[in-house]
């Protein structure tokens, strides 16, 4: 990827596009990360701009003030002795001359950063523009287009990224073909794990059981992204007889069948068979339950709660409701088992969730306070970057709440946890979840 950059980079362009097969995504964060690490091979400035695309009017600001942030931890941090250190002596600046033109205050702030950098050499200065959760592409789209209309400094490169078969830039590079080119990394993700694995498993004599599992794992997980059925049904069947041979003499095999059984429900999932997904799902609970009389309870109980939360999922897919919120409530109990509190509180919002749409408001109201009463089990940190707040706006959303919980002691709770301003911080909770795309009933309702 690096070499395909690299020739890319010399060429006079002024926007590269990475395009990767769907599923390679871990590959290019870690090209990314490469391009940044000091003993990387890459000889030119690269800065990253981890942010989803906002609107057409604050974008050039949200990008101009991250890089502005880097170049101040870099001017202030402290460094070890062997980073030679050079101050960058660049200040941001949020004015533009073309005010009609949303792309130019980015342009002119990275024009300028580019020759306070590279002048006198022959490197090039990259902004790469990481896009993850962006929402609105047509607007995003619009300020890549406004941005190409503008002057680049000769030694600064842009780059996005695509994915193969759902691509958003593909008629903007069409459009700018002399100024932007695209670069296609020959990545075999799959077939890399399978190699690893192949060589972990001739290496390692040590336990070859585990290791010939490790590799049938590998491939009928890759044979469940192709799609490929006859494949998942081999591979599979060798999971469960190397498991079945090994369960025998090492009772902690049986995670392995969970795991198993856990890839084939999935895998029906996505194919809306969901009475194949329920026979494999139930297949799963019935490993874990007897999983559940012989393992560890720590690890038993999560199993089984993991493995019902799957098969809940089911039931809601095809909007039986009740048996769904009976299945998830049964996965609560079996967190509570192990004080796994934050997945216990979660299934029972889940489960209150169910009832309400199966018109039982008391039965839901009694869920949420359920899991509501488990903060004081969790710190203040897992609340707040957790599911745990959805659990909480369905609580306040609930009229059959007060004859359950009084508005004194939800009051007293979330001052605690969340702070005097708790339901302000809740607000902008929720209007984040839907911040790009207006969904956050949704995202309550459905998460």
């Amino acid at each position: 990827m690096l070499y395909q950059w690299e020739d890319a980079v010399r060429k006079p362009v002024k926007l590269i596009r990475i395009v990767i097969n769907p599923g390679d995504e871990s590959m290019l964060d870690a090209f990314y990360d490469y391009m940044l690490a000091l003993d990387s091979e890459e000889e030119d400035m690269v800065f990253l701009i981890e942010l989803p695309f906002s609107s057409r009017t604050d974008f050039s600001k949200d990008v101009v003030g991250y890089i502005a942030q880097q170049v101040e931890y870099w001017n202030n941090s402290k460094k070890p002795e062997d980073i030679v250190f050079e101050r960058v002596d660049w200040i941001a600046d949020y004015k533009s001359e073309e005010a009609e033109n949303d792309a130019s205050v980015a342009v002119a702030n990275f024009n300028k950063l580019t020759e306070s950098l590279v002048k006198g050499t022959d490197m090039k200065c990259s902004f790469v523009f990481n896009l993850k959760n962006t929402y609105d592409y047509d607007g995003c789209r619009e300020w890549f287009e406004k941005a190409l209309a503008l002057p680049f400094h000769k030694q600064m490169v842009w780059g996005i990224s695509d994915i193969k078969d759902y691509e958003q830039f593909g008629k903007l590079m069409a459009k700018h073909s002399n100024d932007a080119v695209s670069i296609y990394p020959p990545i075999d993700l799959d077939g890399a794990m399978e190699q690893l694995a192949e060589q972990a498993a001739n290496e390692d004599k040590s336990d070859p059981a585990a290791s010939n599992f490790r590799l049938a794992l590998i491939k009928l997980m890759n044979s469940v992204k192709k799609g490929n059925a006859a494949q998942t049904e081999e591979f599979a069947k060798k999971c469960l007889d190397i498991a079945l041979e090994n369960v025998k003499k090492d009772i902690n095999w049986i995670s392995q069948f969970v795991t198993v059984y856990t890839i084939l429900y999935t895998d029906q999932i996505s194919r809306k068979d969901y009475k194949t997904a329920m026979y494999f799902a139930d297949k799963a609970v019935e490993a874990a339950e007897i999983g559940e009389e012989k393992l560890d309870p720590s690890l038993a109980c999560r199993l089984l709660g993991n493995t019902l939360l799957g098969k809940a999922s089911i039931y809601v897919r095809e909007s039986l409701w009740k048996e769904a919120a009976e299945t998830y409530y049964r996965g609560a109990e079996a967190y509570s088992r192990c004080n796994d509190y934050l997945m216990q509180s979660e299934a029972l919002r889940l489960c209150g969730w169910c009832r309400e749409n199966n018109y039982e408001k008391s039965l839901a109201a009694e869920c949420y306070v359920e899991g509501f009463r488990l903060s004081d089990k969790l710190s203040i940190d897992l609340i707040k970057n957790s599911s745990y707040p959805l659990l909480l706006l369905s609580l306040l959303n609930s009229s059959a709440r007060s004859k359950l919980v009084s508005d004194d002691e939800i009051n007293e709770v979330l001052t605690k946890v969340l702070g005097d301003n708790w339901e302000n911080y809740l607000y902008e909770y929720k209007r984040n979840l839907g911040k790009y795309n207006g969904m956050a009933d949704q995202h309550i309702a459905k998460s």
